[in-house]
């Protein structure tokens, strides 16, 4: 197929239409995809949450008691689904505190200062 200058314009249009169009296709389809996924995700058990976790079974039950931890109860059996837990893992990562404010919390709880030493920081 052989294009002249002036038919240039058209067949460019065309394209990007088309472009669009298999995006748009390509953007359903994962989000399909994303809920199959999610629907297919088998539930685990407090053991193999535990080892996730690498918590113990008490301190598992008790963070699902305080709802501190996500679950479901269908019954009797506590059940979790993997990807959920690894996401709270992500979440109750704790920050690292720097040295700056690390010695203003020191600060608050002197109540006298020290006579030498104390401003080396």
């Amino acid at each position: 197929m052989k294009l002249n200058f002036e038919e240039l314009p058209q067949a460019t249009a065309f394209l990007l239409e088309k472009v669009e169009e298999l995006t748009i296709s390509i953007n359903e389809m994962k989000q399909l995809l994303k809920r199959q996924t999610a629907a297919k995700e088998e539930m685990i058990g407090i053991n193999e949450a535990c080892e996730i976790l690498s918590l113990a079974k008490p301190t598992v039950y008790a963070l699902v008691q305080a709802n501190k931890i996500p679950y479901y109860q269908p019954g009797k059996m506590l059940k979790f689904k993997r990807t959920e837990l690894m996401e709270w893992m992500e979440k109750s990562r704790k920050k690292p505190i720097d040295k700056e404010s690390l010695y203003k919390e020191i600060q608050k709880g002197v109540k006298h200062k020290p006579k030498s030493g104390w401003e080396e920081f």
